[in-house]
Order: structure tokens, then C-alpha cells, then sequence
């Protein structure tokens, strides 16, 4: 690291926190779910939602292990998740720095891919709520940058292997990126082909598998169930990929379609698809960049084909590796012009500007209001109804929501999710009924809580209603303005409690 490295690397951190002012004190209810688990695993030594009932609802173990860290420190979780949040970003942004400068070697292409990840208005939403998106961006580069030297010795394939166990600990996807390692190392030139890193990841792997169905009564996270349709290969697979695509083009627009274009021009020109991306260019095709490649256009895919919910932060994982290659594809597509330096400078300058530009203008117009909205409703409501659950509630109560962060977190009460990220026999129903219809028709009654608290556009929808033998007593009642970006009308959550026992009421 040079002086110059420093400076640059300041520059995208201070960019970074100037946009996250605004959002410095917002959260999401998914936080808490995560703090939850960790606050379980810290007191309980078991990774659980509700004390007691093992179930792998945390997308992120490794997380959710960082927080009991934490949480066993005496620490402030619901601060320290955000300190930690910010912290992986910023280290996130350091290692694009380290990944464009080693592979391309000049100081210019590094400097405007740290300003546009700091900038990248999903990766600064996600950083500030909390969530563990920073941290997977983070643990995917890691993986990225170890998987540029797995070739070279026994020892770094390892290190690459248990990058991609980690990996796949952070978030689920990043399992994707085996098969796709497998594939780049097959198929890049003159690189020697080193597997050993299968020799670490298959065996890591498959003892947490082990350990986590004997722990949980699963493989994978029960998110898989909750978030994912029913695949079928049709045309709508298209139509699928492009919200995928529309999330990430309104951040990232430009470096996107500079990676497409070096990609078509290295494949037509030369018949290299890493012909602009590689260090040497040209004159090989790195496993690293066959791998970025490879992971900025399949994971999106893949949620397409699987018929997954994308959220925004489902995406981040692959916003730094799209960066990395647009960035210095755009830099190498003016390098052969005439007064290379100054055009190129100019270029570049441009290009980073107008990116920069197109992220902010997305944060500030579109993500920020709702995000603001959507956390002081939650504060107000969410998090009150859990306050009074704590207070006025029988400690074994039984509590069904369709949101289970804040309120399982600040109630400590038994929580039916009936989303069916935690409640395994709610995923099960989910696989088949709809979740509104579950909610409307009390398919949960079965289940036999003790409060309900519902989310609807209409106020008070069950209020003194009698479903299946059991009254609906509206206790409190809050409105929150919006659920997030894709959902901005104002919505009502109803705390009721369910008497089975009484009879209908006019």
C-alpha cells in the first residue's frame, strides 16, 4: 500500500459514510431475526429462534455466530450488528481496491471501483441496517481474491477451499460458487489445474451438513421453502431474470455494460472472454476472472430458474465482482486510443462520475425515503407490540406474526412464524397454501396461539371476528407507511388476542 493506495482507499470509505448518514439509525425487521439466533446461541449454546426448538432459520450461521460473540461480551447487539455491518463494508471496499489493482494494475482503475462500490446504494442500504449483507460481500471477495493464486501452490488451493466453506456459511448462495470454480479452473488457459481446494471445501462442508441436520432437522436454511416458488423452465424464467436485472442496472448500469461489451469484444476480437479482464492481457485467461464472470451472470439466473423472491440484498454478493470487471474492461477498451494517458484519464473520470452519479440518485430518490419510513414505523410499532407482549403476556404465550424480528426479539415469547422462515411445520404449509390464505382462513389455529399479529392495507381486519371457534380481541394497532421499496403503501399491524374459549360477539 502506497500513499497514493491510501489516499484513494480514504476517499470510497469517506463516500461510503456520507451516504449512510441518513440511514444511520434505520433497521429492518430481518436484524432482529439474526440477533435472536445469536442471542440463543450466546445463552443456550443452540442455534434457535425459540429457546428450545432447534431450526435452521438463519441464513447466515457465521453471522449469527460474530453476534453471540457479541452478545456473550455484554455488548449492545442491536448497535454492535450495525458497527459490524459498516466495518465489513469498509473492508469490503478495500479488498475491490486490492482485486482491480492486482489485476490491472494501474491506479486509476482501483480508485473508481472503490468509489463506486462506496457509493452503490444497495451495498450502503444493506451495510446500514445491520443485515449480514456487507459480511457475505466481504467473504465472497475473500473467496474471489484467494481463488487468483489457488493456482500457483498446494497450500493456496486449500486456503482457496476454506474460503468457499466460509463462504457458503455467510449466505446460502455462495454455494454456487463450487461448481463455478470447478468450471473456471477447467477451463482457463495455460493455468495449472489444481483441485485440492475440492479436497478442503467437500469435507468441511459436508461435517456441517452433518452437524446441522443432526442440530436443526435440516440441510439448508428453511428460507429456501419460505422465498422460493415452484421452478418450472418456461418463458417466464426471462421475465424473472430481468427484475434481477433491473435491480442491479439501477445501480450499476454503466460497469454492467462495459462487462458485456468487453466480454462481446474479447469473445469476437480475440476469442478470449478474459481477454480484457485478465492481468496479463491477452496472454491468458485466469481462473479469478473466468469465476467473476461466471458468478455476476449465474446467480442471477439461478434465482430465476428456482423462482426465488430477489430482494435487493440477494443481489450485493454479486454487485463488487460486476465492478471489478466493468471497471477495468472500460479502462483497457481506451487503452489503445491515440494520447492514451490523457484520454484514458478522462475516460475513466467520466465513467466514475456518471456511475457515482446514477447510485446516488438511486439512493437518495429511491431508497432512503421508504427505508426511513419503514423504520420508524417498525420502531413505533413492531417493536412496541413487543414491549407490551413482554409485560402483559404470559411468559409461555404463544405469539403468531408474520414479521418475527423485533417482536420475538424485544417480547421473548414463543414466536409462530408464519412465514416459515423458523416454523418448520408453517414452511411445510407453505409449500402448498399461499400465506395470506393461511393467515385468512386460521389455518395457523391449529397451532393454538395466544396473540396474533397481523399485517393487512385494511385496518383491524378480524377485529371481535370468530375463526374456527377462536375470538380475535384487537389489543393495539399501529400504521406503517410503507414495507420497503417494492411495497410503498401504508399498511396496518393489529395485536389481538386469541380466546378460544369465548363465544362469538356481536
Amino acid at each position: 500500500m502506497q500513499r497514493e493506495d491510501i489516499r484513494n482507499l480514504a476517499l470510497g470509505v469517506v463516500l461510503f459514510f456520507a451516504l449512510l448518514v441518513p440511514l444511520r439509525s434505520a433497521v429492518v425487521d430481518d436484524t432482529f431475526i439474526h440477533l435472536q439466533y445469536a442471542r440463543n446461541l450466546a445463552e443456550a449454546g443452540e442455534l434457535s429462534f425459540n429457546r428450545g426448538d432447534p431450526t435452521y432459520g438463519a441464513t447466515s450461521p457465521l453471522w449469527v455466530a460474530l453476534l453471540a460473540l457479541l452478545e456473550r461480551s455484554g455488548a449492545n447487539c442491536v448497535l454492535a450488528c450495525r458497527l459490524l455491518a459498516w466495518a465489513f463494508a469498509v473492508a469490503s471496499i478495500f479488498l475491490v481496491y486490492r482485486i482491480v489493482a492486482a489485476l490491472d494494475g494501474r491506479t486509476s482503475a482501483p480508485f473508481a471501483a472503490a468509489l463506486i462500490l462506496g457509493a452503490e446504494a444497495w451495498f450502503v442500504r444493506w451495510s446500514a441496517v445491520g443485515m449480514e449483507t456487507s459480511f457475505a460481500a466481504f467473504m465472497i471477495l475473500v473467496g474471489l481474491d484467494a481463488s487468483r493464486s489457488a493456482a500457483r501452490s498446494t497450500a493456496r488451493s486449500a486456503l482457496f477451499g476454506a474460503a468457499l466453506f466460509l463462504g457458503t456459511l455467510t449466505r446460502p448462495e455462495a454455494l454456487l460458487l463450487v461448481p463455478l470454480a470447478v468450471a473456471a479452473f477447467l477451463f482457463a488457459r495455460g493455468t495449472p489445474r489444481r483441485f485440492v481446494f475440492l479436497l478442503v471445501f467437500v469435507p468441511l462442508f459436508s461435517a456441517w451438513l452433518y452437524f446441522i441436520h443432526r442440530h436443526t432437522g435440516s440441510y439448508f436454511p428453511l428460507t429456501a421453502g419460505a422465498k422460493q416458488g415452484r421452478p418450472v423452465l418456461s418463458a417466464a424464467v426471462f421475465g424473472r431474470t430481468l427484475v434481477s436485472a433491473r435491480i442491479i442496472g439501477a445501480t450499476v448500469a454503466l460497469p454492467c455494460l462495459a462487462l458485456i461489451a468487453g466480454l462481446v469484444a474479447g469473445v469476437f476480437r480475440h476469442r478470449s472472454v478474459g481477454y480484457f479482464f485478465s492481468r496479463k492481457e491477452g496472454v491468458r485467461e485466469e481462473p479469478a476472472v473466468l469465476l467473476m464472470l461466471l458468478w455476476v451472470f449465474a446467480l442471477p439466473v439461478a434465482y430465476a430458474v428456482l423462482d426465488f423472491q430477489v430482494l435487493s440484498r440477494y443481489l450485493v454478493p454479486v454487485i463488487p465482482a460486476a465492478i471489478i470487471l466493468g471497471v477495468i474492461a472500460w479502462r483497457r477498451m481506451f487503452s489503445r486510443l491515440r494520447g492514451a494517458a490523457g484520454r484514458q484519464r478522462k475516460a475513466i473520470v467520466i465513467f466514475t462520475a456518471l456511475a457515482v452519479l446514477q447510485s446516488v440518485c438511486t439512493y437518495e430518490f429511491v431508497v432512503v425515503p421508504p427505508t426511513r419510513d419503514f423504520s420508524r414505523g417498525l420502531e413505533t410499532t413492531l417493536v412496541g407490540m413487543g414491549k407490551w407482549l413482554d409485560s402483559n403476556s404470559p411468559a409461555d404465550a404463544l405469539v403468531a406474526t408474520p414479521d418475527i424480528g423485533a417482536v420475538g426479539w424485544y417480547s421473548h415469547r414463543r414466536i409462530l412464524d408464519l412465514g416459515g422462515l423458523v416454523s418448520s411445520e408453517i414452511n411445510r404449509m407453505r409449500k402448498e397454501i399461499d400465506v395470506e390464505r393461511i393467515i385468512e382462513e386460521g389455518l395457523y389455529l391449529k397451532f393454538r396461539p395466544d396473540y396474533l399479529v397481523d399485517r393487512n392495507e385494511s385496518p383491524a381486519r378480524f377485529a371481535y371476528m370468530v375463526i374456527k371457534g377462536v375470538h380475535f380481541e384487537p389489543l393495539m394497532r399501529g400504521e406503517v407507511a410503507n414495507l420497503g421499496i417494492r411495497k410503498q403503501v401504508p399498511v396496518v399491524y393489529v395485536l389481538y388476542r386469541l380466546d378460544p374459549a369465548a363465544e362469538e360477539r356481536k
